[in-house]
């Protein structure tokens, strides 16, 4: 596809181009979804503790064991060879545990989410709250130019800047110049067009805990008069990340941006079980796309229920480096190349029975009916249209049954396609959480509070109050207070002991 506009594109986020998204619609749009079929989704689902807890612990014991020869060989030349196992496991793959911790999905415990989440973070030199609200707004706006933060081929590509990235200078530059911006108390322009204010104080208190610990490391090196302490925590992050681009690149780069399908800007790479396990399955990055709520152990299964709807995947990363080299190439010159993948004749919507369209001569007193209440199995959720409006119908068990509305506030996507969890319904895009009996936030990304509506059961039929039962205009927007004092121990039992953005916050108006 070969085009002859060489303007350049703005990727900033305070520039023209994130003006002409919202224009266009493409901010916080609607994207496509292949058909699954709604019982085994929910199978995919499930959360588990069982299989990151094993992932997780032979990844430590890797870089533990790895980590002591280096001690036990310093000094001689073959020490270099567990170091390159140690630095690759170090800043390479912590990068995929960072990406499904900040999901939610990696474990069932939010906890051990949490923790995998913060260590990774700092393993890979990410700031830890900024790269959790950049990452949302990158599952928002997945390759729109002046909304995604994460674009890390731009048009027209620079040569230079790719190799500085494999290096792992070109990451850790422009993170060292926002850490240290955010450590004076100053939150960065770009990052704060997707931070809200509630979280600048966190954002600060965590640049200058990174900091202190790259100066505890320092000091160590220069009182034991040893390089030892820098290589170990500091240095891998150059000499160690050169592996996570080369998983990296096969994401996204090369395809085409400003589209609203996954399947036309992501990419499902096969890769054989030891690349698996160091990319924690990231190598089926449609799928993630397209259903971010499967956790990474189940995207092998969801593979193979949409695939027929998918472009044909990659088969191995020389495969698609075939295709992503010369596209690069050919975009230095025209940077509205792009590589075009055909996609298979459109499939029938196997979960049409899922959403459920009202019917006015069924509408009485402000009440309608929604559908009979066998036909919501426990722990299931239902889509409810009617009048322009989606409403969301959840049965967290046998005896109960609660409505809100059907959009979530923050990601515009259908909470029915969300998964119940407790007394809370979790977004399907960014893993937010709504009390489901109020519509109150309880987890991060949302802020904005859910209508919850009243439900009658009558003659074994669900029947729905169309009058919000809370007040829309005293709930619906918040801002976060939170209440502890900013210090290391609290921020310690706040972020990890306590589930993802639900640490001691007081919800109020305004």
């Amino acid at each position: 596809m070969e085009l002859t506009d060489n303007t350049l594109r703005d990727y900033s986020l305070i520039g023209v181009e994130a003006k002409k998204a919202i224009e266009k619609g493409l901010a916080n749009a609607d994207w496509y979804q292949s058909p699954v079929d709604r019982e085994k989704m929910r199978s995919l689902l499930t959360r588990k503790n069982g299989p990151a807890i094993i992932d997780t612990l032979i990844w430590f014991g890797l870089i533990g064991l790895s980590g002591y020869l280096v001690y036990k060989w310093w000094g001689h030349w073959y020490a270099i060879l567990p170091y390159i196992i140690y630095s690759i496991l170090y800043a390479s793959s912590s990068d995929s545990r960072w990406h499904e911790s900040s999901h939610g999905t990696a474990f069932k415990t939010d906890w051990l989410n949490n923790a995998l989440y913060e260590i990774s973070s700092f393993m890979v030199f990410r700031q830890s709250t900024v790269w959790r609200w950049s990452h949302a707004r990158h599952h928002s706006d997945t390759i729109i130019r002046g909304r995604d933060p994460e674009i890390s081929v731009q048009r027209p590509p620079r040569l230079r800047d790719l190799a500085l990235v494999s290096l792992g200078i070109g990451a850790a530059m422009p993170e060292w110049k926002k850490l240290l911006t955010h450590a004076s108390g100053k939150i960065d322009k770009e990052v704060a067009t997707y931070l809200p204010e509630y979280e600048h104080k966190k954002v600060i208190l965590i640049a200058r805990i990174y900091l202190s610990v790259f100066f505890l490391v320092m000091a160590l090196s220069i009182i034991f008069q040893s390089f030892l302490p820098m290589m170990f925590v500091g240095l891998p992050t150059l000499f160690g990340t050169w592996l996570m681009p080369i998983y990296g690149f096969t994401q996204h780069a090369g395809l085409d941006e400003n589209v609203l399908d996954h399947r036309l800007n992501c990419r499902t790479v096969y890769m054989n079980r030891i690349n698996r396990f160091l990319y924690w399955n990231m190598n089926y990055h449609l799928e993630h796309h397209m259903f971010p709520l499967v956790p990474y152990h189940a995207l092998p299964k969801l593979h193979e229920l949409i695939k027929d709807d998918c472009p044909r995947p990659y088969n191995g990363i020389i495969e698609a480096y075939k295709e992503i080299i010369p596209t690069i190439l050919k975009q230095r010159k025209n940077p509205t190349y792009y590589v075009k993948r055909a996609l298979p004749e459109k499939q029938k919507n196997i979960n049409e029975g899922n959403v459920i369209i009202g019917d006015a001569n069924k509408l009485k007193d402000g009440k309608i009916e929604v559908c009979e209440l066998n036909a919501l199995s426990v722990g299931d959720i239902k889509r409810f249209d009617f009048n322009n409006k989606t409403y969301a119908i959840y049965r967290p068990s046998s005896d109960e049954v609660f409505a809100t509305d059907g959009i979530c506030t923050h990601g515009n996507t259908h909470l029915a396609d969300g998964i119940i969890i407790g007394n809370d319904i979790e977004c399907p895009k960014h893993n937010g959480r709504f009390g489901i009996k109020d519509g109150l936030p309880k987890r991060s990304p949302v802020c904005e509070a859910l209508n919850t509506y009243s439900i009658t059961i009558e003659n074994g039929y669900i029947f729905l109050q169309l009058t919000t039962t809370n007040n829309p205009k005293a709930t619906q927007t918040f801002s976060y207070k939170v209440v502890s004092n900013h210090n290391i121990a609290t921020y310690i039992k706040e972020l990890i002991l306590e589930p993802i953005g639900n640490s001691k916050i007081d919800f109020k108006p305004g």
